[in-house]
């Protein structure tokens, strides 16, 4: 399994490191990426930077970028892994990508959090950058990621093939360090959406919201039996309301740390997980996300 794991100069990265040792991938190549965005500053003032300057800029670019990827090299090995390193000249997140590209990686690892100048690299904005531009699967980890244990996880789906997918690709890494996955299904039938449905099935006289839940269980128990088949012990749970605010709530309730979804729907039920609710999830709830994008 080979993942490219972001690596900043301001040891920001530790959580995305630590979630990745810890989800026990088979078979981990993880390869550590520090990026020297040479972008120097002030030059938007129009002010041409002098050469002595730009040279010590990316002398010290390149110094902490070593230091960065040597350093996490030390705390991967206290996690069992053995990785690869390099530090990589070029525009952070088109850099980041092209070396997901070249490498071949099942997975990018980044963590979401600011602990300074330095660590814009792989956090923050840069990492909502990685995961709208990428087509590989993401794991955003964020603070507070523990030290150690199995992971308890939520996974949301609308059961929709795309979301089937995305879990296909999750189930084909494999990971081992997962505890328990609590299935969720958020669905919030519009007006407009059950005078349609009412149209093609007469015959549920008003009864919309039954039915589709009936639908939506069958699924859900057949994902169960399927995650349980893979070794996982899973259950799940059907809310209706704003995906957004199921998923929010079931991830208080189980205490999960992970949140697994799919990156984008195309379909009627599909719009509950689009891309809007994985990048609110992403930017806006405090728990990490793994985002699968099925090939």
């Amino acid at each position: 399994m080979k993942a490219v794991i972001g690596i900043d100069a301001a040891g920001a990265y530790e959580p995305a490191l630590r979630l990745f040792a810890r989800l026990k991938f088979p078979n981990p190549e993880p390869h550590l990426i520090n990026v020297a965005d040479l972008v120097m500053p002030y030059t938007s003032f129009g002010v041409p930077p002098a050469l002595e300057a730009t040279n010590q800029f990316v002398e010290g670019l390149r110094q902490a970028g070593e230091c960065a990827v040597k350093e996490a090299r030390c705390i991967a090995k206290t996690y069992g892994l053995t990785c690869e390193s390099a530090v990589i000249s070029g525009p952070s997140v088109l850099t980041i990508l092209d070396e997901s590209d070249r490498f071949g990686a099942d997975l990018i690892s980044v963590a979401s959090t600011r602990k300074g100048a330095f660590a814009t690299i792989f956090t923050g904005s840069m990492s909502r950058s990685i995961v709208s531009s990428s087509r590989h699967s993401i794991l955003v980890a964020k603070e507070g990621v523990k030290t150690d244990g199995p992971v308890e996880c939520v996974l949301a789906t609308d059961h929709s093939h795309y979301a089937d997918r995305a879990i296909d690709q999750f189930l084909a890494l494999k990971p081992a360090g997962i505890s328990k996955i609590h299935v969720v299904t958020a669905f919030d039938i519009s007006i407009k959406e059950t005078e349609i449905l009412y149209a093609d099935l007469p015959e549920l006289d008003g009864h919309i919201d039954q039915w589709i839940e009936g639908k939506l269980t069958e699924k859900s128990k057949a994902l169960v039996g399927k995650l349980s088949q893979h070794g996982y012990i899973a259950d799940y749970s059907l809310k209706q309301g704003n995906p957004n605010s199921v998923i929010a709530d079931e991830m208080t309730r189980t205490h999960s740390e992970m949140l697994i979804l799919g990156a984008q729907g195309h379909g009627f039920l599909d719009r509950l997980f689009v891309g809007s609710v994985s990048f609110h999830q992403l930017v806006a709830e405090p728990y990490s996300v793994l985002i699968m994008r099925p090939r």
